[in-house]
């Protein structure tokens, strides 16, 4: 089934959970899984290989930190309109030490307002950002969303994340 049909046949009711998924699966929603290994104080035995893939690492999240804008696909938002969505944005800010913060703004045709904050961390492994939600609204989810890995296109300044429609476009 393609990205845009798993969003067409959604209830209402179930549009925020649709938003959330693919925030989640977009962002969730920049992740600690190569960040840890980063963090973690260099023992004594490892060899320099290993600590200078680990500066590497550091150094390109460095490259990707700053503010993004949240740009959904075209067929998204006609499936998110269709279920009562009147708009919806949202901007990243991913820090050089790796965490970063994701507010989503949705407003439903009805006129009610949602916003949506998530905080996580980002790493690069095998060429591949990836990203953790750590935090929903300030509260740590019961259970952790998926990690969401995302390519960084051609123009060094876009984040497309992978398998969702959505995307992170630098400022």
């Amino acid at each position: 089934m393609s990205n845009s049909n798993k969003y067409q046949n959604l209830h209402p009711h179930n549009l925020n959970f649709a938003i959330l998924g693919a925030i989640a699966s977009l962002a969730m929603t920049l992740s600690a899984v190569g960040i840890w290994e980063t963090l973690q104080p260099v023992q004594a035995f490892e060899n320099t290989s290993v600590i200078t893939k680990q500066k590497q690492a550091e150094v390109k999240v460095v490259k990707i930190a700053g503010t993004y804008k949240t740009v959904f696909t075209p067929e998204f938002l006609a499936n998110a309109k269709k279920q009562g969505l009147a708009s919806i944005s949202g901007l990243w800010t991913i820090k050089p030490n790796g965490s970063f913060e994701a507010i989503i703004d949705a407003t439903s045709t009805s006129g009610k307002k949602q916003t949506i904050r998530t905080t996580g961390r980002v790493s690069i492994k095998n060429g591949k950002v990836l990203s953790q939600v750590e935090t929903l609204n300030g509260k740590k989810p019961a259970k952790l969303p998926p990690t969401q890995s995302y390519t960084l296109l051609a123009d060094g300044k876009t984040l497309q994340a992978d398998d969702q429609p959505v995307k992170l476009v630098k400022q």
